[in-house]
């Protein structure tokens, strides 16, 4: 089986599979996206880096059936849309139910996913119902941020944000102005709506990311232990990246009306230090 189509774009990369951002330039035209040396270019299995779409639900299965983690948007074939033009570095996709989705999880929806590689890097996910009954769902834009050494950088923008450790099983809110990484980081911050920046002294630039109705932020490193059990991060990688996750998850999750649609936005901005 031929493995995802990935398509060039004046400033990144994008995959057909999971409509996954792979690469975007900054200015100075470097990368900004983390994709690992050993991520695994192959017909429905994630992709480890870049942006992955987290969709219909978060994490393990919670219905606990054995159904793949963080759903299935990430690991099936989006169609490209009309509205399209690569060459200027813009990209739509389309996803909607069919038998394979529905034997997952029963509901009839359709997602659109429309991406601009520009001065920013801006992802805009809409979902909506097209079936007669209301239906609860999770969604995740799950950036992976390339930066020189995740135990220097610091990211701000979390202050007073109710967070659960899901590493710790607590529940605390934020107390630090300043979120530095000194073990396995997994957490995630509800009701939020600020934007986060990344301090990163070893690439010497700020990342910023802010974002419009997704009131979750998930903040991920598996540190050194967790990631030599990846198959699909080598070595030391686990030091070049920090996920910086934003979308409706958790106490934020979506119940969608019929015929209604969800929309959030992501806003991804680089600059020198």
């Amino acid at each position: 089986m031929a493995g995802p189509t990935i398509l060039q774009l004046p400033r990144g990369e994008v995959c057909t599979q999971g409509a996954q951002a792979l690469r975007w330039r900054a200015a100075d035209g470097r990368d900004v996206l983390f994709v690992s040396a050993h991520a695994k270019f192959a017909a429905g299995t994630p992709i480890r880096g870049g942006v992955p779409v987290v969709f219909p639900w978060f994490g393990d299965d919670p219905e606990q059936r054995g159904r793949p983690a963080h759903g299935f948007a990430r690991r099936v074939p989006w169609q490209l849309t009309a509205a399209s033009d690569p060459a200027a570095g813009r990209v739509g996709f389309a996803l909607q139910d069919d038998a394979g989705t529905r034997a997952l999880w029963p509901h009839a929806f359709a997602a659109e996913l429309a991406i601009a590689f520009d001065r920013e890097l801006v992802l805009a996910l809409a979902v909506t119902n097209r079936g007669a009954a209301p239906f609860r769902f999770e969604a995740l834009l799950h950036t992976y941020l390339l930066v020189g050494d995740v135990r220097a950088v610091e990211l701000r923008g979390l202050h007073g944000a109710r967070y659960h450790d899901k590493r710790l099983g607590t529940r605390a809110a934020q107390r630090e102005e300043v979120l530095r990484c000194t073990g396995e980081v997994d957490r995630v911050y509800q009701g939020t709506g600020a934007a986060c920046t990344l301090l990163d002294p070893g690439l010497r630039r700020l990342i910023t990311v802010s974002k419009d109705n997704a009131p979750s932020t998930v903040v991920w490193n598996p540190w050194h232990d967790k990631a030599a059990l990846l198959t699909d991060l080598g070595g030391d990688e686990w030091l070049r990246f920090l996920c910086v996750e934003s979308g409706c998850v958790a106490d934020d999750a979506v119940t969608l009306a019929p015929g209604a649609t969800h929309r959030l936005q992501v806003r991804i901005a680089c600059q020198a230090m």
